[in-house]
This record gives structure tokens, sequence and C-alpha cells, in this order.
């Protein structure tokens, strides 16, 4: 039941996100048409112009998606389908399971989409020697690969902000939607306040990040500094996203307020 209930929320999650996914496609080709003509004037004001365009569309699409996450999980929860759905032969941690997961694939497909885009609109030669270069240097590739690492973990972590802020939001009577919102800004930005403190807090004992902060300016930032940077953030990224779901299934699984 839980592989056929992920399918049909990943299915609904993306059934309008192909109309954004094909709009970011067309917008990168005419990106890589114009870029053959950025000779004149003109030709490379089209250019930047539609490679605004194309660069805003790849956040779109991310954003939507996560929009589409969070729309599913209320409809199929608090809504009028909210009356089917928790009538399946399932247990509530099954179906907060089916959201999480479905929303993980929505999440990876629209990367996957944005880094498909970006390879039609801006790839080219001198692109190719400079990532061959970055990723002969064991150093370099693994800051780059990490900060790709930690932006889908910022995503998916955003994601749970907002699936745990709707499940306690909608466990009130009156302004479900306006409990959850402020919640999620909350929550938000407050963990983000906590993750900067505890990387300040390690920095307490570690130098170099320490000299990040403005607090050890003589102390020369490296590569290491950088790789240890990456690899906190993600680790705790995963540590609070593995609460937040935590939290908001057990809470879910006390009962929900249909609306």
């Amino acid at each position: 039941m839980l592989k056929k209930l992920i399918k049909y929320d990943f299915l609904w999650m993306n059934r309008n996100m192909v109309i954004i996914f094909a709009i970011t496609a067309i917008l990168s080709i005419l990106t890589r048409i114009a870029s053959n003509y950025t000779d004149s004037a003109m030709g490379d004001l089209i250019f930047s112009i539609l490679r605004g365009f194309t660069i805003a569309a790849f956040a779109n699409v991310v954003i939507n998606s996560v929009i589409r996450i969070w729309e599913r999980f209320r409809q199929s929860f608090y809504k009028d389908e909210a009356y089917l759905t928790h009538t399946l032969p399932v247990s509530k941690n099954t179906l907060y399971d089916s959201k999480t997961l479905s929303g993980l694939g929505a999440i990876v497909l629209s990367l996957l989409v944005v880094i498909a885009c970006f390879f039609i609109a801006f790839w080219n030669h001198d692109m190719y020697e400079y990532f061959r270069s970055v990723f002969k240097d064991g150093d370099m590739s693994f800051i780059v690969l990490g900060i790709f690492v930690t932006a889908a973990l910022e995503v998916i972590y955003a994601v749970n902000v907002g699936m745990f802020s709707l499940t306690v939001g909608h466990r009130s009577n009156n302004g479900r939607i306006a409990r959850s919102v402020v919640l999620g800004i909350f929550l938000y930005f407050a963990l983000q306040s906590v993750l900067l403190a505890v990387i300040y807090g390690i920095g307490m004992f570690d130098d170099s990040i320490k000299a990040m902060f403005g607090d050890a300016s003589d102390v020369v930032i490296g590569f290491s500094t950088y790789r240890t940077l990456i690899i906190i953030c993600d680790c705790l990224y995963l540590v609070i996203t593995a609460a937040l779901y935590l939290a908001g299934r057990k809470i879910f699984s006390k009962g929900v307020n249909v609306e």
C-alpha cells in the first residue's frame, strides 16, 4: 500500500510541474541559441535577458516543487480529500511516510530537471575545462559537490519544516493556515540561528572556523576549513530534518482535525 500511495502522491505533485519543466527547458534552449549570437550588442542583450529568465526559472522549479508538496500534504490530510484518505486501511504513520517519501522524490526530480536545463543552457568548452580542472583537485571537487549536497539538504529541510508546521497548525480549531505559516517562518529562521550558533560554538575550539567569523584574522582559511564546515552543516541538516520528520509523524499519529 505504501508504494501505491507514494506513486499516487508523486504523480499529483508533478502533474502541473510538467508545464513548469517545459517552460524551463524552452528557456534553456533559447538561451543556448542566443549564446551563439553575442557578438552584436543586441544579441548580447537578448542573451543576458534570456539568461536571467532561465536562472529565475531554475529557482521557480524548486520553489514550486516545494509548494506542491505542501499543498498535497494539506489537501490530502485536511481538506475534502481527507475524508477519503483517512478511511484507507493504513496507519497514520504510513500516510505520513508516503507524503515524506513522495516529496523527497519530487525534490530529486526538480533538481535533476534544473541540472539538465543548466547543461542545455550554459554548458560549453570553457565550462568543461573549468570543471575538469576542478575535479582533478580532490579538495575542490569535494567542495563543489558538498555545496550541491548542502543546497539539496536545505530544500529537503524546508519541506519538512512546512510539513511539521502544517501538522501542528492544523491541530487548532481556527486560524490553521495562519498558525502554520507563522510557525513555519519561526521554525525556519530559529533553526537556521541554531545552526549558526552550533557552527560558532565549534569555532571556539577550531581557529580556522573561528576565523570565518572574524575572530581569528591571523589564521589562514584553507580547503580543510571549508570541508569541515560543509560536513558540519550537512550533518546538522540531517539531524534537524530527521527530528522534524519524527516529531511531525508522532503528532500526526495522535489524530487529525479535518476542516
